[in-house]
């Protein structure tokens, strides 16, 4: 009776989807600098919502494994082996384009090709970048923006040394992060039970999948009901670029403009957002909304009296310094209380790490919490040696690094927690350090490896610690513990790393950088230290932005504080954080209707109605990825450009 028994969590891991997991991370890190750079279209990996593995995961569970199971089902792929792969891709999908590569191969070249006798990058910028971390041979970045000439190849070699310096750099950057998930693990899955919304779909797919041909829900006829509606949006959509003619069933609409049109409120339907939306408690999607309105209005009275915060607002930050240094203050009172209320657990895991002893039991942890103690310990090391080596001083590695870890984990705690899919910080490390301790206290030499890191902590749509978060979520609830889990991740990074490496310095070197699509964080990394060397950043910067920090840090510590002691306190602190990014100006709209529909079926038909209404807006987030996928693998076919479906926001 062998045969019967329920695999122990040794087997849970199989080789056989470590192999099929790595091998979808390199494919996943290949398709999507393809999809970017040359078509064009909407990004596969580009936010939490981790989209390429969403449609990997659906079609694995839709249409490849049952077919498996229809012809040879002893070939099927069990539920646990369907869960390791889709966490391999998405903690893969932050790596491609804008998490690191694309991102990073273009700051490191932009110094070298784009050097003018008016912008003096010769004398003021490239001996401030080590030889370490970007190759200096100019024919290097000309044939990279230019394209090789005939019968020249790419030059591997220059690329040898930048590759591996960043490549073991990264790792340890990422290595922290699954480190410290597997380290709040306990406390935010199995004592705070945070909901985890962008695990909804994946395991309600898994549901029944090793009893019955397809997985339960698909038996649901609510789930196709929510799956027509933005799958057909997106079918208008695709065939109007085609065929110009056919209409497009908008849901983009006129903003509305307030405030003597001094801010505007984006209007923007995607049913992906009103499906995430309608997991999470009412609470909290009411205040994700809720506080970006308060926001959109601060900075409009702002506007209309006149007050401005000396110096300018940074890019890719609030829409204000003020609000930007707030959002800042929120996010590092949030840090610090999440990690007050898991101290005796964070006590005993240090104490399990550090001196083998103590209570903390580890044996249900894709690592034990001795090695997750350790790892964490040297990647920090190793990080901070790396930023010293750049250029970077002692306090202000310290500095930085204390700024990125704060913002990615209040991020990653807010896709947990109100986890829309689509968000971002209004802050980020760069400018915190600079504003927090002054240009001077950092050199020049510093502020050019400070501008280096926008490849990897400047758009904060997507990260190896959310993807982390979710998938030791979807570990739990699977029953998948086993430590070979752990190597599992590593390897995604790893061949994640080698196939966007590979793919994106092969697209650029064969087309031309010029020609294919741009983005902005490589310009915005070079305006930011051009402007810190022309502008020294003083006492007088300083002063006012660490008093709106101050505030922000205020504001969350007392919602945090009504948000325990008193229940009739309407307001969830989890929205003030992410209450002013730009993506949070996308994507209000769309939470504000998955709020409203969820309190409209919770008021008039209680739990019962919800419970039954889930597959309806599950259906909403499938079609929407789907139908992006669609137009997708159809422009690849036939080579089309600039055919952009939504999948999130643009």
């Amino acid at each position: 009776m062998r045969g019967l028994q329920a695999p122990t969590n040794s087997t849970t891991v199989t080789i056989r989807s470590l192999a099929i997991g790595a091998a979808l991370a390199f494919l996943l890190n290949l398709a999507c600098p393809y999809s970017v750079l040359i078509l064009r279209n909407g990004g596969l990996t580009s936010d939490y919502i981790t989209a390429g593995a969403m449609m990997i995961f659906l079609l694995v569970v839709g249409l490849f494994n049952p077919l498996l199971k229809w012809l040879c089902r002893p070939l099927a792929l069990r539920t646990s082996e369907i869960t390791v792969i889709y966490i391999m891709t998405i903690v893969a999908s932050a790596l491609p384009t804008w998490g690191l590569v694309t991102n990073l191969f273009h700051i490191l070249t932009r110094p070298f090709y784009y050097a003018t006798p008016e912008n003096r990058w010769v004398e003021l910028i490239q001996p401030l970048i080590p030889s370490w971390l970007a190759p200096r041979e100019p024919e290097v970045a000309l044939y990279f923006y230019e394209g090789l000439p005939a019968g020249q190849s790419i030059p591997w070699d220059a690329w040898l040394v930048p590759m591996l310096s960043w490549g073991s750099g990264m790792l340890a950057v990422y290595l922290i992060m699954v480190a410290t998930m597997v380290i709040l693990r306990r406390p935010w899955i199995e004592q705070e039970r945070l909901v985890f919304p962008l695990t909804q779909l994946p395991l309600e797919m898994l549901r029944g999948n090793n009893q019955r041909l397809f997985p339960a829900l698909f038996y649901n006829p609510l789930l196709w009901v929510g799956f027509a509606l933005p799958f057909f949006i997106q079918m208008s959509r695709g065939l109007h670029h085609y065929f110009f003619f056919i209409p497009a069933v908008e849901t983009l609409f006129e903003p509305l403009s307030l405030f003597r049109n001094s801010i505007r409120l984006i209007i923007f339907v995607n049913f992906a957002i009103i499906g995430l939306a309608y997991f999470l408690n009412l609470q909290v999607a009411f205040s994700v909304w809720f506080f970006h309105l308060i926001s959109r209005f601060q900075s409009g009275i702002f506007n209309l009296v006149g007050f401005q915060v000396k110096g300018h607002n940074e890019s890719l930050t609030g829409s204000s310094i003020a609000l930007s240094h707030q959002g800042m203050g929120a996010m590092i009172v949030l840090v610090g209380a999440m990690l007050w209320s898991a101290r005796r657990h964070i006590l005993q895991v240090l104490q399990a790490g550090f001196f083998n002893r103590g209570q903390a039991a580890d044996h249900d942890e894709i690592l034990s919490y001795r090695a997750a103690v350790w790892i964490w310990v040297g990647s920090a090391v190793y990080i901070s040696a790396w930023l010293l080596l750049s250029g970077l001083p002692p306090l202000a590695t310290a500095v930085f690094l204390l700024g990125a870890f704060v913002i990615f984990l209040a991020i990653t705690r807010v896709i947990a927690q109100g986890g829309v899919g689509f968000t971002a910080s209004t802050m980020l490390p760069q400018p915190f350090v600079v504003y927090t301790l002054g240009s001077d206290a950092i050199g020049w030499r510093g502020l050019a490896s400070v501008s280096l890191s926008y490849s990897w902590a400047a758009e904060m749509r997507t990260s190896v610690m959310a993807s982390m978060a979710n998938g030791l979520k979807l570990a739990q609830g699977e029953g998948v513990h086993s430590r070979r889990l752990f190597w599992g991740v590593v390897l995604a990074l790893v061949a994640g790393l080698a196939g966007a490496a590979w793919i994106t310095l092969y697209l650029n070197y064969t087309y031309g950088g010029i020609n294919l699509r741009q983005f902005g964080v490589p310009a915005i990394a070079y305006r930011f230290l051009q402007d810190k060397l022309l502008h020294p950043v003083g006492w007088d910067h300083i002063q006012p932005r660490l008093v709106f920090t101050a505030l922000g840090a205020a504001l969350m510590a007392s919602m945090i504080y009504l948000q325990h002691h008193y229940l009739w306190w309407p307001l969830h602190y989890i929205g003030l954080p992410v209450a002013d990014s730009w993506v949070m100006g996308w994507a209000w709209f769309s939470v504000f209707l998955g709020w409203m529909l969820k309190a409209i079926i919770f008021k008039f038909t209680g739990t019962q109605g919800y419970q039954s209404c889930k597959p309806l807006f599950l259906g909403f987030v499938a079609g929407q990825l789907m139908g992006a996928a669609v137009w997708m693998v159809v422009d690849f076919i036939l080579g089309e450009m600039g055919n952009f479906i939504f999948i999130g926001v643009p």
